[in-house]
């Protein structure tokens, strides 16, 4: 039984007055002197049975209405199964712990690991702990299930190892995103079928309290914003514990891309002999205001900018003089002067147009009177060159052949049937092994030897090529727009084929598995078949065989809109690229075609060989902390453990007046009080008249 006003139970010391009022009544009312024994010596006088309470029931009676008084004034109630769970929940507590890039700062994990430990140690037994660590992405690293089913001491000691594991990382940070995972956690732990129903009911438990403990730099750029909208559970709140770094005035640097200097400084010529970099300074009067900005391996800075407090400022920094015979691409730009050090590094590629040949194999009919029925007139027409890349045309004779071909230099080789046989099959194979393009053009009837090369190259030994039908022309009928090279012209408006006349073609057959049609004609021959040279150590090659030549005389293919898309694609991308920086958490795909994760900052290569920059996010550079009020604009019920015990005992107080309120209990109490004051009445109406 409990009681809402408990101080009304001093009321009840009133019962003192009736014990006093009835042991005063015993006493004589005034005293008479006799002469005769005023000369004796007064003795105390005797305890006798009219010394004593007398009329015990009628005290009794008296006695009770006014402790019964007491008790209906202290309002009391029982407390039901509902109200007892304000003190009978359980409470779990996840440790959300920050691991992205911005604690990569010096001394910061040691006092997230302390910070952590702390919050395990203060948790009572019965709390149930999971972990969980988050960058860019939550990861649970000891769930709510698993903890419920270790016993106190073990949950603690697995919630410290799960700790012990972290290490930060280079990516950046979502905290909206992890706390919605938290809450979600909670809400399926709520759910756990697992967990035994009945068991719950003895036990008087209701649904199981979650704070997460969010421990972090809480740095301002964090992402927040997947939580609006998000539906914060009731039962779930959110404590932080901000872990503050040793420096302040965080500096960082970054390189202006080439293009977007481009864009934006259409009347500026800019040179190639300088980078643009951006230098921010984050708000605050502490830490430095000069930096130095060094290349990696030299011994003379750069240049020496100033940055005030909450500038972004943006300089001409030279680049380095190249050295040796192979110049190496990469460079790397340091920043000097700021106390954090973890985004202090900018990797970028040599911003260098790269040179390139596309080689075209002539043969006699490139030397035709009539330059607009060879091959060679079109393709010396077509824009090869493009913003990243310097490409010429070059018809290559027979002496002028090399003894090997590189694929970075030579994108893209382009011979006719007969052509081809003048060179290696090996250099061919080799050439393509390490990502080359070749495109096989049959405008004629090829050589046995050209024949075997073709077959070579497709791995078809049963490669055969005969003439097609030529008494009237033939449509395309069939794309393959699965293919790489056709699948840029797949978009509606730009995916008629049909158009093309084809007047004279070759047929091509005997053809591998490895052989793939890309177009067909309205006969059913292949047109345009290709094969793929897929290697673990290099780029993929490519061979195209196309079965018939694009001047007027042979087909409408070099008149038409599909001949220049095609070729460029032909050419392939820039495998002398200079990429634009990457940022650690984007994907690219590896030499094997798969897709993977860029974890950290440096340099490395995409499938295609091209040697890439890749760089911190520069949000984590944002290291001022964000206002905790956003998290409470977003709807997340932010707590202390101070505010909360306010709350749970404001709650508590509520549902007891509640309950006494339902219960009623006083009233009844109130008129039996006053039945027993009638009664007294009544026996202290007689009690004279016996007296008497």
């Amino acid at each position: 039984m409990s009681f809402l006003t408990p101080l009304y139970f001093l009321g009840a010391l009133a019962v003192l007055g009736p014990i006093l009022f009835h042991l005063i009544r015993r006493q004589p009312k005034g005293e008479v002197e006799f002469s005769s024994l005023m000369f004796l010596e007064p003795s105390p006088p005797r305890l006798t049975r009219r010394s004593r309470l007398e009329n015990l029931p009628l005290l009794l009676i008296r006695c009770a209405a006014i402790a019964m008084l007491a008790f209906a004034f202290a309002r009391p109630f029982l407390p039901s199964t509902q109200s007892e769970s304000v003190d009978g929940i359980q409470e779990a507590t996840i440790l959300l712990i920050d691991q992205s890039a911005s604690v990569q700062r010096d001394g910061m994990v040691t006092r997230l690991r302390d910070l952590a430990q702390q919050v395990i140690d203060d948790c009572d037994d019965d709390s149930l702990i999971a972990v969980v660590s988050f960058d860019e992405t939550p990861q649970a690293r000891l769930t709510l299930r698993e903890s419920s089913g270790l016993d106190a001491a073990m949950r603690k000691a697995a919630a410290s190892e799960a700790i012990d594991q972290l290490e930060p990382s280079y990516l950046s940070t979502d905290i909206g995103q992890a706390l919605r995972f938290c809450a979600d956690s909670a809400a399926l732990l709520d759910l756990d079928g697992e967990r035994d129903s009945s068991e719950q009911q003895a036990s008087g438990r209701a649904a199981i309290r979650t704070r997460v403990v969010l421990i972090s730099d809480l740095q301002t750029g964090a992402k927040i914003e997947s939580l609006q909208g998000y539906d914060w559970p009731d039962d779930v709140w959110l404590e932080t514990r901000v872990v503050k770094s040793n420096a302040w005035g965080n500096a960082t640097l970054r390189m202006i891309p080439r293009q977007v200097q481009i864009g934006t400084e259409n009347s500026v010529n800019v040179s190639p002999d300088t980078v643009r970099v951006e230098v921010s300074r984050d708000e605050g009067d502490e830490g430095a205001s000069t930096f130095r900005l060094r290349y990696r391996g030299q011994d003379d800075d750069a240049v020496v900018v100033q940055v005030g407090p909450g500038q972004t400022r943006y300089f001409d920094v030279p680049l380095p003089a190249a050295s040796g015979q192979q110049k190496d691409p990469t460079a790397t730009l340091e920043l000097f002067g700021d106390a954090d050090t973890f985004d202090n590094l900018h990797y970028f590629i040599r911003p260098e147009k790269a040179k390139q040949t596309v080689m075209f194999l002539a043969d006699n009919q490139s030397r035709l009177s009539d330059q607009r029925e060879t091959l060679s007139f079109y393709l010396s027409q077509l824009p090869w060159s493009d913003s990243t890349r310097e490409v010429k045309f070059r018809v290559f004779d027979r002496d002028d052949l090399p003894t090997a071909i590189d694929p970075e230099s030579i994108p893209l080789v382009i011979a006719t049937a007969s052509s081809i046989a003048r060179v290696s099959v090996e250099v061919l194979q080799s050439y393509i092994g390490n990502g080359g393009r070749l495109l096989i053009v049959i405008e004629s009837d090829p050589m046995p030897a050209g024949k075997d090369v073709i077959g070579t190259l497709l791995n078809s030994p049963d490669f055969v090529v005969t003439s097609g039908d030529d008494d009237e022309f033939r449509l395309i009928a069939a794309v393959d727009f699965s293919a790489k090279l056709i699948a840029p012209l797949s978009e509606p408006g730009v995916n008629d084929f049909s158009t093309i006349k084809i007047w004279k073609h070759w047929q091509l057959g005997g053809l591998s598995e490895e052989v793939d049609v890309t177009l067909r004609l309205d006969n059913q021959s292949p047109l345009l078949i290709h094969r793929e040279y897929s290697s673990p150590d290099a780029a993929a090659g490519h061979v195209w065989v196309l079965g018939s030549g694009w001047q007027p005389t042979q087909s409408q293919f070099a008149l038409s809109t599909k001949f220049v898309p095609m070729m460029l694609g032909m050419l392939g991308p820039n495998r002398m690229l200079v990429p634009q920086s990457m940022l650690v958490g984007e994907t690219i795909r590896d030499t094997s075609g798969e897709e993977i994760q860029l974890t950290e900052p440096g340099f490395t290569d995409s499938s295609d060989g091209v040697r890439l920059a890749v760089n911190l996010n520069p949000v984590e550079s944002r290291t001022v902390p964000i206002d905790l009020d956003r998290f409470s604009s977003l709807g997340v019920t932010v707590s202390s453990p101070e505010l909360r015990e306010q709350d749970l005992q404001a709650e508590r107080a509520l549902r007891d007046v509640e309950l006494e309120a339902k219960q009623g209990w006083w009233q009844w109490l109130i008129l039996a009080t006053m039945g027993l004051v009638a009664i007294e009445t009544i026996l202290s109406a007689r009690g004279p008249k016996s007296d008497e």
